[in-house]
């Protein structure tokens, strides 16, 4: 299990920060981004001239599902990283203010 962030040390607290920033930015750059790239052109209005195609409702509805369950991921890489952050920044202010 687990220690609280309060039982981590500085540097404890700023390795599994790096480690989830980068984790962060990995799902960014190849999850999120792209799967919302692909939902954008999934609905986007083609123009005159070009060959339409035919789009199921249940294949957008997929994509948005997983979309969602993406964001959700990220939101919580993110939730947790500022955790981290906050007790990177208490915890430093303890050390400057003698406490």
């Amino acid at each position: 299990m687990k220690r609280a962030l309060s039982q981590l040390t500085l540097r404890e607290m700023f390795s599994d920060s790096e480690r989830l920033t980068s984790e962060l930015v990995e799902h960014l750059e190849l999850g999120f981004i792209p799967m919302n790239e692909q939902m954008i052109r999934l609905v986007r209005e083609l123009p005159d001239g070009v060959e339409k195609r035919r789009v199921e409702d249940i294949s957008i509805r997929n994509k948005a599902a997983e979309l969602l369950k993406s964001d959700q991921f990220t939101q919580e890489l993110f939730e947790k990283l500022d955790q981290y952050l906050t007790a990177i920044d208490k915890s430093i202010n303890q050390i400057i203010d003698g406490e």
